[in-house]
């Protein structure tokens, strides 16, 4: 079920810009991407003993995992009515990988992590792609949003093999899992929110 009306929204009311977030751009990055079926075990087993009518075919990533860290757009004013510029890099809207990186330890003793998920296929898999922004307002300077996206994955059996346990239960913590996980992919960008269009 997709919940196509669903979105999180983040907007700058002065300049127009606007990130957001909806499951439709998510889905076009996950097609795009196009990871291959996770294995199950129990599958395997499920697949011996079904028979031929009765098995169903999944050639395709139904853990839907997408590479998707938001969308932008910034929304221009003029005296001809009101119009959108679209996508990233496009525009006045543009990430630029840099080297700064968000001080968590400094925002997690005042603010909590509002949005959070990860995937487990017990017995299996391990995946976690987050995607943080941060940005300090009320400077003198222009706005600048920093994006850090981080993909960790390891299978279980890889954890076993480093000491880490076996047993799914003693992975319900998204904070120990992540200490746990290798990185895949690390990328830090900002966007410098652009003036009042």
């Amino acid at each position: 079920m997709i919940f196509g009306d669903s979105s999180l929204i983040l907007k700058h009311s002065d300049s127009g810009t606007k990130i957001h977030f909806n499951a439709f751009d998510a889905l076009v990055g996950w097609k795009q991407e196009a990871l291959p079926p996770v294995e199950v075990p129990a599958a395997a087993k499920w697949k011996f003993r079904s028979k031929p009518f009765q098995q169903v075919i999944l050639d395709y990533d139904y853990t839907f995992t997408t590479p998707y860290c938001g969308s932008g757009t910034v929304e221009i004013n003029s005296e001809h009515g009101r119009g959108a510029i679209s996508g990233e890099g496009s525009g006045n809207l543009h990430w630029e990988d840099c080297e700064e990186q968000i001080d968590v330890v400094a925002l997690a003793s005042k603010e909590p992590i509002l949005f959070y998920d990860e995937l487990r296929v017990d017995g299996v898999l391990m995946r976690l792609r987050d995607t943080r922004m941060h940005c300090v307002f009320g400077c003198s300077t222009k706005p600048v949003i920093t994006r850090e996206s981080c993909w960790r994955e390891a299978t279980f059996q890889a954890l076993s093999s480093k000491g880490y346990p076996v047993d799914s239960a003693a992975y319900n913590d998204p904070s120990a899992i992540s200490q746990w996980l290798p990185i895949v992919l690390h990328r830090t960008q900002k966007l410098i929110v652009p003036n009042k269009m």
